[in-house]
């Protein structure tokens, strides 16, 4: 018998007869070696695991229980503990039917008295289970991967403090960058300001209050890709817990090409209302001021030759007179000034002035201080005010309107509110093309517009666009 034997002997004459019986009865694997790997003890649970006996397997080295390609894991795991460490691993080994068995295996090492090591001691848990179930999570990973590796839409998920978590084959595309370059790094990093700075700030409210402006609903925002640009694009958010944390997840599509199609439909219609208003002037308007003109002599003629009809002939000449300022009216609010030369301030109190005296209503403007903008967001939000002014007094008989225009550092904000109905008394119909072109004005620029109501039931529009102004 060995000196390993003879100790082992020893440590078991040493311990209560119970103790062996509890070593043989629990439910997870029990084996002593000796420094070089030599089985020394194996409980009933080994041979249950194994399909080894322990007549089988005593004086053998343990590396028979190891497939070729996890030997040298042994021998490194040997030397960990020869230096005194206690190892904790999983372990693959050959059952004797030759099937491989999953362990997680716990070793250190036994002293003598004299505080040499003289044994290892080693517990082994069956984690097959565990590694069938890690083995199918890994391969519907891999599964759900490929699907959103193989959507037309990027996919984007962060966690609850905005890390990103994944980024799929679509978003590496459309965003310039690969996933290796944004996973684990904050969203912001994809986000212009002003959005970016504020971010943050809009995942804790979230958390704090639980309102839900963007999950479960879609809506359009602005990206920013790895070379700078900032593009349109259309976000719909869900959210999901995922091992315990809450993760959230946007489908986005870039709507450049929309927006741009779009654009072009305003800018031709632009252009039609300039044709229409020109017409307007110098056509229909020089013809009724023609007219005005002659109605006015045959009125003169007839009153000084004492001819019935004088009166009736004068009141048509007043009616001609007033269709032919309600004609240049018309015209100029379908040819805003220069907006380049005059600038957006002037265009809107020239258009408050027209709208007062067309409307009989009271309009007041409010004006802060804020940066120039470009002729394109000028006009855009020019036909913004001058489209919220008609359905102000067309839809909420409103006769008194107030027109705000004021910037922060990144943004300008234009809010028109009037004491009419407001947008609740509107039915279905109402809310029609009107509206939603000046939502499309308002994305166009990469802002939001917002209907709402004044505390006095009235309606409200608010239309806040970042000062970049991108060419789509």
């Amino acid at each position: 018998m060995s000196k390993y034997f003879q100790q082992m002997e020893k440590i078991k004459r040493n311990l209560p007869v119970s103790a062996i019986e509890i070593l043989d009865n629990i439910s997870y694997g029990v084996l002593v070696l000796n420094l070089e790997g030599g089985i020394l003890f194996w409980n009933e649970a080994c041979e249950d695991l194994f399909g080894y006996s322990a007549e089988e397997v005593l004086e053998q080295n343990i590396l028979f229980l190891y497939p070729d390609r996890f030997k040298d894991k042994f021998k490194r795991h040997l030397k960990e503990l020869k230096e005194g460490r206690r190892t904790i691993n999983p372990w693959c080994g050959e059952h004797k039917d030759g099937s491989l068995i999953w362990c997680n295996a716990q070793t250190k090492l036994i002293y003598d008295e004299e505080e040499k090591p003289v044994a290892i001691i080693c517990s082994i848990f069956n984690i097959k289970e565990e590694m069938a179930l890690k083995s199918k999570l890994k391969r519907n990973r891999a599964r759900i991967q490929a699907i959103l590796d193989n959507m037309v839409e990027a996919v984007i998920s962060i966690n609850s403090r905005g890390i990103i978590q994944n980024f799929n084959k679509s978003a590496e595309k459309m965003f310039g960058y690969d996933s290796e370059e944004v996973i684990g790094k904050s969203l912001k990093i994809l986000m212009p300001s002003p959005h970016k700075e504020q971010h943050e700030q809009y995942i804790n409210n979230y958390l704090e209050t639980g309102d839900q402006k963007v999950i479960g609903s879609g809506r359009e925002e602005r990206a920013r890709r790895k070379d700078g640009t900032i593009f349109p694009m259309e976000l719909s958010v869900s959210e999901t817990m995922w091992e315990g944390e809450r993760i959230f997840t946007g489908i986005i599509r870039d709507i450049s090409e929309r927006r741009k199609l779009e654009n072009t439909i305003l800018k031709i219609s632009e252009d039609e209302r300039r044709r229409i208003g020109q017409e307007l002037h110098d056509g229909l308007g020089q013809m009724l001021t023609g007219l005005g003109l002659i109605s006015q002599n045959v009125a003169q003629k007839l009153e000084a030759n004492n001819l019935p009809g004088a009166q009736e002939v004068k009141e048509i000449s007043e009616l001609i007179k007033d269709a032919d300022e309600y004609a240049r009216s018309l015209s100029h609010s379908l040819v805003p000034i220069d907006l380049s030369q005059e600038g957006l301030r002037h265009a809107i109190i020239q258009l408050i002035n027209r709208a007062q005296k067309l409307f009989n209503i009271q309009c007041e403007f409010e004006e802060a201080e804020i940066k120039k903008v470009g002729d394109n967001t000028a006009l855009h939000l020019y036909r913004i005010t001058q489209e919220a002014i008609t359905n102000a007094v067309k839809h909420g008989s409103a006769d008194q309107i107030r027109i705000s225009l004021e910037g922060s550092a990144d943004a300008i904000q234009l809010c028109i509110e009037d004491n009419g109905a407001g947008f609740s008394s509107y039915t279905e119909g109402q809310k029609g093309l009107g509206l939603k072109t000046m939502q499309y004005r308002a994305h166009i620029l990469g802002g939001n517009l917002e209907l709402g109501e004044t505390e006095q039931g009235g309606g409200q529009i608010i239309c806040s666009i970042p000062y970049y102004e991108q060419p789509l």
